[in-house]
């Protein structure tokens, strides 16, 4: 209790001296009315190192855990057969870890830091678990889904938590160092990723994340206190009235829209044809429980999940878009490169994931630089443009990719994506919640994670569509035409189709000629899903400039 105390001392000073959690002009920069703490607000805070190392450690993970699938799903696929299904190890992860982020900001506000906190190492951990012990797709991807229950709350609750501590002025620097973590994860998920699978298996990357995640455990049970001026810890206080407080409806109502969405986008035009009426009335389903989410958020008297009487304005609205289309960009991005490389450059799984490496440190680079721009000058507008065009640029950088690119010339093109998306995140976080009081804090992060989140389902669910229903129309044409299988029945042909969607192996076993062709179809695919990456990032370009054109502000807190 003492440790609490002294804790909250610390962050009542900082909420009495920016009372206001920073607040953002008519132009949604930084208002200048934001006093800057006078003391260093770290060696105050007891034991401020140890709940870093938590902290930062499960941002790590994050990381690690987004890119090692990455390099890897490719060959997991091939081991189950199912190539064309293989979006799904990285998808799972995503439906539940987009689904229950947004949960951990209102929950954590009722329930406390530490509980939410335990329950995201704890599920992530035994998902993990899961996916090592993995005897089919199915139970993998359960385990998946598992692990981003947990993994949801590790970035949103470092964020929340370092809130709750760390001055204002300061933030931005803190961020970058939790994009620092996050990058060096990825670092080395890219990097080692592909060596584990090739030297000692596939499942050593889900084996070796279990001993960080037990240690962060330990650790976060010793020293992460919950936040400041926590009222429901009060064992007066009733169990019924800290679950009235849960909004339980709008959080089963989100979760099962968000999954009716991503089966919809990475079944149609793969497993069942776009035009297919149970298509269609699923996707309706999720359109329709979308709008009643709304419509309970908005009169639910539960901590609401997100805080849509809040978040209504312009301003809100063009923020999250443009996270959104960067959050797609971003992982549409990561998921055709390994592809890339394996199709246009013809990489090992091994050597995938070193190409990984090069941008995936630019990222935290990208974030280092906007941690000291924020903490010296008040210039979060500048990087915000800055960091989307740059990241936009970088995208159709790549288009230029080709087997005759030498190394260093490949290496330069891949920098700036990453560098963009270090810039860009990071100052969007911030305009966004530094337009709202404090006590929207954890909702607003929460929410703005969320739009990233969606997009990085969208993302992913919209190139592996693309990518196989551009493959699948392309080797139809050019089989039908092809002298090699001149004698093949139609039922023959489309069976051939369906072996190489699920399993790239396959390609090996084939005739010179066919191989060709195949390669061929497979990297026109492959340019498709890049372009559309491009169209999204630009689009996320255009809300920065609609948010100046209409001179959007957010509503008054």
């Amino acid at each position: 209790m003492a440790l609490l105390k002294k804790s909250s001392s610390v962050s009542v000073l900082v909420e009495e001296t920016n009372a206001n959690y920073g607040s953002v002009n008519a132009e949604g920069e930084e208002s200048s009315s934001v006093e800057s703490i006078e003391h260093d607000g770290f060696s105050s805070v007891p034991n401020f190192f140890w709940m870093e190392l938590s902290l930062l450690s499960n941002v790590f993970l994050s990381g690690f855990d987004a890119t090692v699938t990455a390099s890897t799903y490719t060959t997991i696929g091939n081991e189950f057969d199912s190539v064309n299904l293989a979006s799904w190890i990285t998808t799972s992860y995503l439906i539940t870890s987009t689904a229950f982020q947004p949960l951990y900001g209102s929950f954590s506000d009722v329930l406390g830091r530490r509980v939410c906190l335990f329950f995201a190492i704890a599920a992530f951990t035994v998902g993990c678990l899961g996916c090592s012990l993995a005897s089919d797709l199915l139970i993998l991807n359960v385990s998946r889904a598992l692990a981003g229950v947990g993994g949801g709350g590790l970035l949103t609750l470092a964020t929340v938590i370092n809130s709750d501590i760390v001055p204002i002025r300061k933030r931005g620097l803190f961020q970058a160092f939790q994009n620092l973590c996050m990058g060096l994860g990825s670092i080395s998920g890219a990097s080692f990723g592909g060596i584990i699978s090739d030297k000692i298996g596939w499942r050593w990357c889900f084996i070796l994340q279990i001993p960080p995640c037990l240690v962060s455990f330990i650790v976060a049970y010793f020293f992460i206190q919950n936040q400041p001026g926590y009222k429901y810890h009060d064992p007066e206080i009733e169990g019924g009235s800290i679950l009235e407080k849960i909004d339980v409806s709008g959080s089963l109502v989100l979760v099962t829209a968000l999954t009716i969405q991503v089966f919809v986008l990475t079944l149609g035009g793969n497993e069942i044809p776009w035009s297919d009426y149970k298509l269609i009335l699923l996707g309706l389903i999720g359109l329709g429980l979308i709008i009643y989410f709304v419509y309970i958020e908005l009169n639910t008297r539960s901590v609401p999940i997100i805080p849509i009487k809040r978040f209504h304005s312009l301003f809100s609205v063009l923020m999250l878009t443009q996270n959104f289309f960067l959050g797609l960009s971003s992982y549409a991005y990561l998921f055709v490169l390994p592809l890339l490389f394996q199709f246009v450059l013809g990489d090992s799984p091994s050597r995938v994931g070193l190409r990984l490496a090069i941008p995936a440190l630019s990222t935290p680079i990208g974030s280092i630089i906007t941690g000291v721009l924020m903490n010296k000058y008040n210039c979060l507008k500048p990087l915000v443009y800055t960091g989307t065009f740059i990241m936009s640029f970088g995208n159709f950088l790549v288009l230029l990719v080709s087997p005759k690119t030498s190394s260093r010339i490949l290496d330069l093109l891949l920098v700036p994506a990453n560098l963009g998306q270090g810039i860009a995140y990071p100052s969007c976080l911030f305009t966004f919640i530094f337009a709202f009081s404090s006590q929207y804090q954890a909702a607003s992060t929460s929410t703005i994670y969320l739009s990233r989140s969606v997009g990085g389902v969208w993302g992913v669910s919209c190139v592996s569509a693309i990518i196989q229903g551009a493959l699948k129309i392309k080797l139809n044409r050019d089989f039908h035409n092809n002298e090699t299988l001149k004698g093949y029945s139609e039922k023959k042909i489309a069976k051939l189709i369906d072996r190489i969607a699920q399993s790239t192996d396959v390609i090996k076993t084939l005739p010179d000629d066919l191989k060709q062709v195949v390669t061929q179809d497979y990297e026109e695919a492959i340019r498709l899903a890049q372009l559309f990456s491009c169209i999204c990032c630009t689009l996320a370009f255009v809300c920065c400039l609609l948010r100046d054109i209409f001179k959007a502000k957010p509503n008054p807190t």
